[in-house]
């Protein structure tokens, strides 16, 4: 497993240098920050601790969405443009589909961790700041990191879909779109009833709430917090298999 191991090492690092150059990443990234800045004109209001709230809640939603972009649209184009030079180079060596996939997967998931992280820590300073000023206490640091790892885990679900879809797709376009359909199935999972009830085989985003975390002001228990990540690595692993069957089964 070494050999492997270092492979998917080198396609990972290699995958997130190249996002971290690309123009849409810096601009998603550049329009969420300015998002989470344009929220500070609450400070001419006094609401106490709901303003609070509503500015966690409102970071976490920016953060969610411009992440899901991040995650469908860079994952897409990151690997079309491969496919249109460096993979046909990187797989006539002795480097299995599924490594090739298993490290696109991490480069974009480092891409996402650096993404979340940056964001996560402007807005924690924006509610620490607006938390002095008004007197209260804010949530409690653990709840917020919590908050921030299940939307990197949400991220890197919508990274493994994109990539399924990528793996047979003819153009980083439909492999975007698709990507994006796919995770808003997955956050309606939660309502799947009747006629849907075969929206229940699919991975279930609303797992990954953080905003009603943040809400509640709880930390999740350490079975809650098992039992959540052992979900996302069962449904990762799946996704994985998926889409390095049909990688594998392409032709170039």
């Amino acid at each position: 497993m070494n050999p492997a191991i270092q492979r998917i090492r080198l396609i990972a690092g290699q995958t997130a240098g190249e996002a971290l150059r690309h123009r849409l990443v810096l601009l998603l990234a550049a329009v969420a920050a300015l998002l989470l800045f344009g929220s500070r004109w609450l400070r001419e209001f006094n609401f106490g601790a709901a303003e609070l709230a509503f500015i966690g809640d409102f970071g976490l939603g920016v953060i969610g969405l411009m992440g899901t972009l991040v995650a469908a649209l860079a994952t897409a184009h990151l690997f079309f443009d491969d496919l249109a030079g460096a993979a046909a180079c990187v797989l006539t060596r002795p480097v299995r589909r599924w490594e090739y996939i298993v490290g696109k997967l991490a480069g974009v998931a480092g891409l996402l961790a650096l993404f979340t992280a940056a964001l996560g820590a402007l807005l924690g300073a924006l509610i620490f700041w607006r938390a002095q000023q008004l007197g209260v206490v804010p949530a409690a640091l653990p709840v917020f990191l919590t908050a921030c790892a299940m939307q990197w885990m949400k991220f890197t679900l919508v990274t493994a879909m994109t990539l399924c879809v990528s793996a047979y797709a003819g153009s980083a376009l439909f492999a975007s779109c698709a990507g994006l359909m796919l995770a808003v199935i997955g956050h309606l999972r939660p309502f799947a009833t009747g006629g849907l009830q075969w929206l229940r085989v699919w991975p279930n985003l609303g797992l990954f709430d953080a905003e009603a975390l943040l809400g509640a002001g709880q930390p999740l228990t350490a079975a809650g917090l098992l039992s959540v990540t052992a979900y996302w690595l069962v449904c990762v692993v799946c996704l994985l298999g998926l889409a390095s069957y049909a990688f594998k089964h392409r032709e170039f």
